[in-house]
């Protein structure tokens, strides 16, 4: 090993923690500034104007070429469980960050 070896090992965990951290930060950034329209699409999961369309769905009036994935089964749930989960995944990180800065 190189005597200095561990100043390019240091430096490749220094950039590539300020990239990613940088791109948490966008990613952040869009969840913060949509956080409205999530609550509107969990609101529909749970309207009566779902039901309503999950019916005409039912009953083919709804055209085929309209993507519908907001009426499937699984979609939005799954996605409320995936957004609770980084969430908590965000909580665990964070208690990390601040226990051992």
């Amino acid at each position: 090993m190189n005597k200095y070896e561990h100043i390019t090992r240091m430096e490749h965990i220094l950039n590539t923690h300020t990239e990613k951290i940088a791109a948490l930060n966008e990613m952040l950034d869009f969840i913060e500034a949509h956080r409205a329209d999530y609550r509107a699409l969990i609101e529909y999961y749970y309207s009566d104007q779902r039901n309503q369309d999950l019916a005409d769905d039912e009953k083919g009036l709804i055209p085929e070429s309209l993507h519908r994935g907001v009426l499937s089964e699984d979609s939005i749930c799954d996605l409320m469980t995936d957004s609770y989960e980084i969430g908590l995944r965000m909580l665990e990180t964070a208690h990390d960050i601040f226990k051992n800065r």
